[in-house]
């Protein structure tokens, strides 16, 4: 009988980068409740409607950001996007290697691996390594190679979109709209798509 370590080696080994924010966490339902309260203003998720969404907001990009490490500091409180998120990353792990990648501050590494584990997404089992990364420029993930990225980053699927190589999930949200998705560029709408589009891409490796 077949070791699963042996398994692995009969199939190629994908390598597959998760982002946080947008993809596991919903970090904008959090950045409107407290623009709403700071600013007096009734914005949703829904408003969001670009990446640089503060400037349509009339707000530095250096406020914005006050708000997200303000957010980062206390992610527990963030709503978690998809809770079969841990179930599919754990079976994505078994035959490939799953990392978290993710343009946060490292300052606040201890806040979200608390908040994955919360989740149960645990290093080992669901992914391998949580890589963090500066949040410019915005396409810089491209960067670390990998198979296939899961992202709700338009910028980054603009620069993955020239490879041949590389895959891009999409992660649908109200701010990647405008994305013409296409070829190595798919759209997805929730972790069960995620896992089923990845395990079709990889007969292609």
């Amino acid at each position: 009988m077949f070791k699963i370590s042996s398994i692995r080696i009969l199939v190629k080994i994908v390598k597959i980068a998760v982002d946080i924010d947008g993809v596991l966490l919903d970090l904008v339902i959090t950045f409107c409740e407290i623009f709403n309260e700071k600013y007096n203003m009734h914005y949703t998720k829904e408003d969001v409607s670009n990446w640089e969404f503060f400037n349509d907001w009339n707000i530095s990009e250096e406020e914005a950001f006050g708000i997200f490490y303000q957010i980062y500091e206390n992610t527990m409180v963030v709503p978690f996007i998809d809770e079969d998120a841990s179930k599919f990353m754990k079976k994505l792990n078994l035959d490939h290697d799953v990392y978290i990648l993710s343009a946060r501050t490292s300052l606040y590494k201890a806040q979200i691996i608390k908040k994955l584990n919360l989740h149960n997404i645990k290093k080992g089992e669901h992914y391998n390594e949580l890589i963090l990364v500066h949040h410019k420029p915005y396409d810089q993930k491209q960067n670390y190679k990998f198979d296939i990225y899961i992202d709700d980053n338009p910028h980054l699927a603009e620069t993955i979109k020239k490879t041949k190589e590389r895959y891009l999930l999409l992660y649908n949200q109200p701010w990647n709209q405008n994305f013409i998705c296409k070829n190595n560029i798919i759209r997805v709408y929730n972790w069960k798509e995620v896992y089923e589009t990845i395990m079709s891409l990889s007969k292609n490796y």
